[in-house]
């Protein structure tokens, strides 16, 4: 059984591309979970909750996320990025990339994986 984190761009100015980039994510976490495998999908968690924040502005969202993304960064044995637009610009998936290779794991675009979760 493989620990998967599942990265994924969020931020836009567009909230209609946010809210399509959470699918996404809840799309792709529920095949690798049906796959057999254990996935944290830090959109699918994070995103109904930026919703209900009312005391932290938006360009502080990422700062409060950081100690929650790395209890589950440590936790996971491997990064899968949902390569969808925007995701090679993202500051936080390369943090995340970073991570994932100074500890010698398996990072992965989903592109290139998605066969091994059918």
């Amino acid at each position: 059984m493989r620990k998967i984190f599942l990265a994924c761009p969020y931020s836009h100015a567009d909230k209609d591309v946010v809210h399509g980039r959470f699918l996404a994510c809840n799309k792709v976490a529920a095949q690798i979970i049906e796959a057999g495998h254990v996935v944290f999908s830090q959109v699918s968690m994070s995103h109904p909750v930026n919703l209900e924040l009312q005391k932290t502005e938006k360009a502080n969202i990422g700062k409060l996320w950081a100690p929650v993304d790395a209890v589950f960064l440590d936790m996971m044995q491997e990064l899968i990025i949902l390569d969808l637009e925007g995701w090679d610009k993202s500051a936080g998936i390369q943090r995340e990339i970073e991570f994932y290779k100074a500890r010698g794991q398996r990072v992965s675009l989903w592109s290139d994986v998605e066969s091994e979760f059918s």
